[in-house]
């Protein structure tokens, strides 16, 4: 167990990019309509609900834990994600976060002309589109003639990588880099504040921050043994002797690294 000063020292490595700090942020609402406002650009949106970590569950599908799920005056459903590594399809992540909402919330007889919208904000570390850019509005539209269909999906995708100096952009660097105060978004920074300054702070993420760092290590130590054994199966080592060497990694992932080398090896 760490002290709290080893806590906070912990703390402040964070940032609100990282999901485990961003989801001890968004539990307060004021929060949640403070970030909404600035990247919806709308001034005066008041959110009803807010909720981090919300489970959403398919029985017989693939269920789905959403970063953030709140609702605004109009009965919108707006989702919050956060990515910092680019290592899977993305847009296809906010198709199915989107249907998962509608399926979820979308009352049995309502008519279509009802259902409320749904807009779904994917945040990232990475420029996703490469189109340089801070934040992406994506819909959909008629090929021939480039009208715009409204069909009450509204796709967002905002990063941190590209500072066009907007609002947004500066939310976002906030984001990457979570110190100090800022005035732009006073409630944000306040609680920012709150959890890498204060004791109190450090004590409700004791065990959230252990939890994470404990993660990092371990997927740090995995990433290591891996590269190792591919290093042991070059030089000889036999795949029963890793199994026993190295008993984190499963024995299907040595046998595929096996089999992978003596291909490139033919």
């Amino acid at each position: 167990m760490q002290t709290s000063t080893e806590q906070l020292a912990l703390i402040r490595q964070l940032n609100i990019i990282d999901d485990v700090f961003f989801h001890k942020i968004a539990e307060d609402k004021a929060v949640c309509e403070e970030i909404l406002r600035i990247i919806l650009q709308k001034p005066k949106l008041r959110v009803i609900d807010a909720q981090a970590q919300r489970f959403l569950r398919n029985i017989g599908a693939h269920s789905v834990i959403l970063d953030l799920l709140c609702e605004d005056e109009d009965g919108s459903r707006i989702n919050v994600e956060m990515q910092k590594a680019d290592d899977e399809d993305h847009v296809k992540r906010v198709r199915f976060n989107s249907s998962n909402i509608d399926t979820t919330f979308t009352e049995k007889g309502l008519d279509y002309k009802d259902f409320p919208d749904i807009y779904v904000i994917f945040i990232s570390k990475f420029d996703m589109f490469q189109e340089r850019k801070t934040i992406y509005h994506a819909g959909i539209f008629l090929h021939e003639t480039g009208t715009v269909i409204n069909d009450g999906i509204h796709r967002i995708f905002v990063n941190c990588a590209v500072d066009d100096g907007s609002d947004v952009a500066e939310l976002m660097q906030y984001f990457k880099n979570s110190t100090g105060k800022n005035n732009k978004f006073p409630k944000l920074s306040d609680r920012v504040h709150y959890f890498k300054e204060s004791k109190e702070g450090a004590d409700a993420m004791t065990q959230v921050v252990e939890d994470y760092f404990k993660k990092r290590i371990s997927e740090q130590m995995s990433e290591h043994d891996k590269e190792t054994v591919k290093v042991l199966l070059q030089n000889g080592a036999s795949v029963d002797l890793i199994k026993k060497s190295f008993p984190t990694l499963s024995g299907e992932y040595i046998e595929k690294i096996d089999q992978q080398l003596s291909v490139v090896g033919q």
